[in-house]
């Protein structure tokens, strides 16, 4: 079988450190002929540079799953693949999810990168999209109190985000989206509770929002740093509710 060959600029995998690009090669070590060893840029340790033998990269796909794209003109979403054409190995296609939420193919030659979003910034009130051995938290809503963390899981990508909850709880992720501001405040039956405080049931237990609501929009609290259950049903079985002080 033919070894695979690199060229500057592609998207490799390290079976170690993950995640970079060619930035040199290929060339041949002191001690063979052979040019098999290349320069690669370390995307999930900070950009710093490693030289590698040719039989510990892989190469990575052209876009991963979860990509932003742009084909014919719309922004869409990698949803799967690559898939190898049966007529034309050398192009391979993805399945694409529109905006609307359909899904068609589309060959890789007739997609490009999206235009990258805004940075977050500290402050962002962000969704947690990923994050190692938190992934009871994905999808919950929070505060970015820093961007430049260096916490590396064991075999996985730098978490350069911390996130911190209404609860006071707080965890380092790999990948975060911003999301649109939420009101401060929810009215239930004639009463407003304030979001961003903490409540006490009559049996004592003290409920946290978790930034997530119900299909009809009521907030979600928790005991815990779990999915939660609405603020509605709580106060029906529970309430009334008192506000935590302090």
């Amino acid at each position: 079988m033919t070894e695979q060959m690199f060229k500057v600029g592609d998207k490799v995998n390290h079976c170690s450190y993950g995640a970079g690009v060619v930035r040199f090669g290929p060339f041949a070590p002191v001690a063979t002929d052979e040019a098999c060893r290349y320069l690669v840029e370390l995307e999930s340790h900070h950009g710093r540079h490693g030289m590698f033998d040719r039989d510990s990269l892989t190469a990575r796909p052209a876009f991963e799953i979860g990509a932003a794209v742009v084909v014919d003109g719309e922004r869409c979403t990698v949803a799967a693949g690559p898939f190898r054409d049966r007529y034309e190995s050398s192009r391979p296609w993805y399945v694409v999810e529109n905006p609307d939420g359909s899904h068609e193919t589309s060959a890789v030659r007739y997609m490009t990168p999206a235009p990258a979003d805004e940075p977050v910034k500290i402050g962002d009130r962000v969704r947690v999209v990923e994050a190692a051995y938190a992934e009871e938290l994905i999808g919950h809503v929070g505060r970015v109190t820093a961007i430049d963390g260096s916490w590396t899981p064991r075999g996985g990508e730098l978490h350069p985000f911390t996130v911190e909850f209404p609860d006071g709880g707080r965890i380092s992720a790999r990948r975060v989206e911003r999301v649109d501001e939420a009101p401060e405040t929810y009215i239930y039956r004639y009463t407003t509770y304030d979001l961003t405080a903490s409540y006490r049931d009559r049996d004592g237990d003290v409920w946290h929002f978790t930034g997530l609501a119900d299909a009809a929009g009521c907030p979600k609290v928790s005991l815990t740093r779990g999915t939660g259950r609405p603020l509605s049903e709580i106060i029906d079985n529970f309430g009334p509710l008192t506000r935590v002080i302090g």
